[in-house]
């Protein structure tokens, strides 16, 4: 499981917190390339991670968000390390169990800011990898059969789409990022830059130059190699860059926006850095 997405939740939940929705019907989470019916009788509402849902009567919240797992070795895994970090732990407390051909679930137990809480928790395995985390949590008593139920209706319902070879495509090509310090004559320049290419492979490259009157010098450089994929949306998304050894980095990405013109496939902040493509400085 993934640990950053709870954390804005978990002190809400610990404290019995019901959640207001936008209403029924179907909700896709495009950065996980899926989506999914709520229950009856919850609500759902988008945020930056995935989707939260409440219900009127029921206290708690569940929470539905992608994960990056490649195949169903790797999901069992992500279940049982569960989430340490930053005043939120949340474990399972017994070993999970299949809920169909590439799901699996069970109950977790932990503390938020030092409350305790409960809950259940599924993951399911998408036919390209990755997938779906979806997690019910409440505070100890007020947790029962509901917060299973929740889980496995929206697992039941979950749809995966094929990659958007579209969106891929128009990221191909050389982002370069520039940056400059120092003042008048004396001053170092770097660029980096993310070369990924059509046939699924990237190249990651950095050079550093220190400037003085009367020339320049390189610092250094250095290079990394692997596979990338992309989801999300023109707009918005996130790169998995996979490494050799099997490790990866997810990069989020945003569009950048000047005078009220959005540069969609040419201009992106890269984890908060401005990248340009095909646009070396």
């Amino acid at each position: 499981m993934a640990a950053r997405t709870l954390l804005t939740l978990t002190a809400a939940v610990a404290l019995g917190a019901r959640v207001a929705g936008a209403g029924p019907g179907q909700v896709a989470v495009p950065l996980g390339g899926f989506s999914f019916d709520p229950p009856s009788g919850w609500t759902a509402r988008q945020t930056p991670q995935g989707v939260l849902l409440g219900h009127a009567t029921v206290p708690g919240v569940v929470l539905v968000f992608p994960h990056r797992a490649a195949d169903a070795a790797e999901m069992r895994r992500l279940f049982a390390q569960g989430i340490v970090e930053e005043g939120v732990v949340l474990r399972p407390s017994g070993a999970p169990e299949p809920l169909g051909e590439a799901a699996l679930g069970g109950a977790v137990e932990g503390s938020a800011d030092g409350a305790p809480i409960r809950g259940w928790a599924a993951l399911a395995l998408g036919p390209a990898g990755g997938g779906a985390v979806v997690v019910a949590l409440t505070s100890p008593e007020a947790y029962g059969p509901a917060q299973r139920r929740a889980v496995e209706a929206i697992v039941a319902t979950l749809r995966f789409e094929a990659p958007d070879r579209n969106l891929a495509a128009q990221f191909v090509g050389v982002w370069w990022h520039f940056a400059k310090s120092g003042f008048g004559e004396t001053y170092s320049t770097s660029e980096r830059t993310v070369a990924l290419r059509p046939d699924g492979t990237f190249t990651l490259g950095s050079e550093s130059y220190a400037h003085e009157e009367g020339g320049s010098s390189t610092l250094g450089g250095r290079a990394t190699a692997g596979r990338w994929s992309v989801r999300g949306t023109l707009e918005a998304g996130e790169l998995v860059l996979t490494y050799p050894d099997g490790t990866s980095d997810t990069v989020s990405y945003v569009v950048h926006r000047e005078n009220g013109r959005a540069f969609l496939g040419t201009m992106y902040y890269f984890d908060g850095e401005l990248y340009a493509k095909n646009a070396r400085p």
